[in-house]
Formats: structure tokens, C-alpha cells, sequence
């Protein structure tokens, strides 16, 4: 080989070398503007879905408050309860009671006994009282004044 040939050969490779560097520089600037264009994009569509955000927060807010006052209406309503079973435990004392004393003035029973047990009856007939909670709640709005799913106690 001469030193023309090793020249023009030379003169080949970093043209073609060079040539090579210019594609992949241009691939690379199309592939950031393909980049560019698809960051835009997924801008544009979060922009979208965030218009949407203080409805879904809000919304969230409201639920939250509904789900606080059903709390605190169960509350309410387990105390109640709990005030309704003092009361019957105070009324079935105040009877076991009532009824120890007409045992001690009975000449018949025998209260003294190791194994005496006032005789405490079960009321017999239904109770006034509705244990139905639709009746429950319906006879209370009714008695209110008040109409719909909303329950004051």
C-alpha cells in the first residue's frame, strides 16, 4: 500500500466516522423533541385530571363529614342504650326488691333459708316499647316533625 492509498484510506474512515457521529447526533436530537413533545403531552393530560381535583377533594371532605356525624349519631345512640339498661337494671332491683319485702312479711316464704330466691316474675304481655329500628327511627322523626334519612337524638 502506498502512502496515497493509506492517505485516501485515512481520509475514508474519518469521513465515514464523521458521517456516523452526524446520524447518531441527529437521531439523538429527534429522539429529545419526540421526548419534548411526549413530556408536553403527559403535562397537558395531568393539567386535565387536576381541573378535577378540588371536586374529588371536597367530595372527600363531605364524605368524611357524613362518616363523622354517623359516628357521633352511633355514639348517641350506644349511649342511650347504655342509659336504657341502667334504667332497666335500677327497675329490675327496685322489683327483686319490692318483691324481697312482700317475702319478708309472708309467714309462707321462708326468706331466711340458705336457698331462698325471691320468686321475680317475667311482665307478661308485650312491651309498649318498639325494638323494631325502622320503628324506632320512624316514630322518633315523626315525633320530630322532621322527614327523610336525616335522625336528630
Amino acid at each position: 500500500m502506498t502512502t496515497t492509498q493509506v492517505i485516501w484510506l485515512v481520509v475514508i474512515v474519518v469521513a465515514a466516522l464523521a458521517l456516523i457521529g452526524l446520524v447518531v447526533s441527529s437521531m439523538r436530537k429527534k429522539s429529545q423533541q419526540d421526548n419534548r413533545a411526549r413530556a408536553s403531552q403527559l403535562r397537558e393530560q395531568a393539567d386535565t385530571q387536576a381541573a378535577g381535583l378540588p371536586d374529588a377533594r371536597a367530595s372527600a371532605e363531605q364524605a368524611e363529614t357524613k362518616a363523622e356525624q354517623a359516628r357521633l349519631e352511633a355514639q348517641r345512640a350506644e349511649e342511650q342504650a347504655a342509659s336504657a339498661r341502667t334504667e332497666v337494671a335500677q327497675q329490675q332491683a327496685t322489683h327483686e326488691d319490692q318483691i324481697r319485702a312482700a317475702d319478708r312479711l309472708d309467714p309462707d316464704v321462708k326468706h331466711t333459708a340458705k336457698d331462698y330466691a325471691p320468686e321475680v316474675g317475667t311482665p307478661v304481655g308485650p312491651s309498649a316499647i318498639p325494638t323494631d329500628p325502622d320503628t324506632i327511627f320512624d316514630r322518633d322523626e315523626e315525633a320530630d316533625g322532621q322527614t327523610g334519612g336525616s335522625h336528630r337524638a
